[in-house]
Order: C-alpha cells, then structure tokens, then sequence
C-alpha cells in the first residue's frame, strides 16, 4: 500500500506530502532534501531522469514535470505492483498542475495553498488494504460480509473476474480511513488460481472462514495449504465462526494450534457480532498494515 506522497517544486521545496502510517523520526523536509539531492545528481551526470528508488522495504516511483520543475514520488511497500503505483503518480501529477499551475508559474515558495489538495488524494490516489475472505459454501462468508454496513458492489478485476467487493470505513489506525474487503470461494479460488492471479498478487489480507466443526476444519486445511503456495505477499488469519454451537465446533485456540494461523472466535448470530467483527478486522488491520509499516519506517531511520 502507499505509505507516503511527495510534491516537491522548484528548488527541492516541498509543497505538499501526506503520510499515510504515523509521522517518523526522519522529517518530511529531510526526506525531499535527499530525493532532491539523488535527482539532481542524475541530470548532473546526464543518466537520465530516476524513475523509482528501491530499498530494502520501500520503492519510491518518481514522475516529473519539466514545464514547472516539479517532482511527484509515491512511496510503497517494496512487494506493491508497479503499474498500480505508476498510474496513481501520472493521474496526482496531472490533477496537481491542472489545479495549481497558476502558483506553480509564479511561484513564491508558500506552501498553505496545497493543502486542499488532500481532498483529491483521499478520493484517487490512496489505494486501501486489500481483504480478501474465504471459505467454503455456507461456513458464514456471506453473512459475516453483511455485517458491515457499507454498500456491497459487484465489480470485476483485472483478470475480468466477477468479484464481489465493499469498502468498510474505520477508524483508530491513523490515516488508513477504509479498506477493501473481497469475498470468493475458496475452492474456486484454489482451483482457478491462475485465473484469479491478479487477485491473489494484490490482496494483503486473507481470512479464511471456517464452521470450527471437524470435518470442515480437516478439508479448510488442505485447501489453506494449498492456497499459501500460490500467495505472494498477503497475510493469512481464520476467523472461526459458529463458535455458538459448544458441542461441535473446536475453539479458537485449538484452530490456531492447528494452523499455525492466528485465529479468532466468532459468531455471526450473535446480537454483538457487527460489533465483534469490526473489532477483529481493525487488529488484523493494525497487525498486517500499521504496525508492519511502522516497523520497516523504524528499520530505515
């Protein structure tokens, strides 16, 4: 996911950046400073302008504009898809000129007037946390889905699936507002996994629905198995649902010792279960997403 942006005008300024984790022990200004600096070196040595910066945890996609002298860097995880990234520079660099070109041609190094372009960035540019739950038919997914309350859309992926997605809105985890939460079933997905290909290379996050019962627990295994040869970079965790019914259904902490997969009890007939499920979705969010970015921040400084 982007953790940073940066526009940096005429004199190695920088007139707008957004961190999207938790403000880091290096400073904004020190970071445009050095990204200046390598970019100055370039054209000085007549390499050619720099298209991205790979470090050990992060790139940084570089787009330029010679007519005002400006740069625009989109900073991600080192395991996001590069043409994801590179669209969503072009698409802030064109917005940005289009809306500020004024102040960009006469420019007085203030800076106060960027700040609306938040706005633009929210809707168009950060890309949310992919979620993606699975499981068989009729261990819960659907009915665990509904439980958010945002609108269910049916949309269709780059590898034209049709995939039913929602974007939850949350809270407590810094700028990350919302993340997108895709369902699928998980024998289709193992099954056609090259047709899901794009799915499985973008997604953060899987869930895997379970009815803690068994004879599913015994067949979620082997499929679990088999998907997490076929993932890239996503994390895995299992929701445990009908943890209602005591007499069937193993607990959550003999799943997890089963899996080896951090697991949560659940219930989604429960009165509390939105309640529940938001609760669970916003751990898995700050242990995946802000918690990780935060760690690799801390390796670079």
């Amino acid at each position: 996911m982007i953790s940073r942006i940066y526009v940096i005008a005429k004199g190695g300024i920088l007139c707008y950046s957004k961190n999207y984790i938790c403000p880091s022990e290096v400073e904004d200004d020190l970071i445009s400073g050095f990204l200046t600096a390598i970019s100055g070196f370039a054209k000085a040595v007549k390499v050619g302008e720099i298209k991205s910066l790979n470090f050990k945890n992060f790139n940084f996609f570089y787009s330029y504009s010679s007519e005002f002298d400006c740069m625009f860097i989109i900073v991600t995880d080192i395991e996001d898809l590069e043409d994801e990234v590179r669209e969503k520079v072009e698409l802030m660099k064109v917005e940005f000129i289009n809306r500020y070109h004024e102040y960009l041609e006469n420019w007085t190094g203030k800076t106060q007037v960027f700040e609306s372009f938040d706005e633009f960035i929210e809707a168009h540019i950060y890309i949310p946390p992919k979620v993606l739950f699975v499981g068989e038919t009729g261990v819960g997914k659907t009915t665990i889905m509904d439980l958010f309350p945002e609108e269910t859309i049916l949309n269709i992926d780059d590898d034209m699936n049709e995939i039913i997605e929602k974007p939850v809105d949350i809270t407590n985890l810094g700028n990350i507002k919302q993340f997108i939460l895709r369902e699928i079933d998980l024998e289709d997905l193992i099954s056609n996994s090259k047709q899901y290909k794009t799915l499985l290379n973008i997604c953060d996050i899987i869930c895997i629905i379970t009815n803690s019962a068994a004879s599913n627990l015994r067949r979620t295994k082997k499929l679990f198995l088999k998907l997490k040869k076929k993932v890239r970079k996503a994390d895995f965790y299992i929701i445990a649902n009908f943890q209602d019914l005591k007499e069937t259904s193993f607990e959550a902490k003999e799943i997890e010792e089963t899996f080896g997969v951090k697991t949560y009890g659940f219930s989604a007939i429960q009165e509390d279960s939105a309640k529940n499920i938001f609760i669970i979705m916003n751990e898995i969010l700050k242990n995946s997403i802000y918690n990780k970015i935060q760690m690799k921040q801390k390796q670079v400084s």
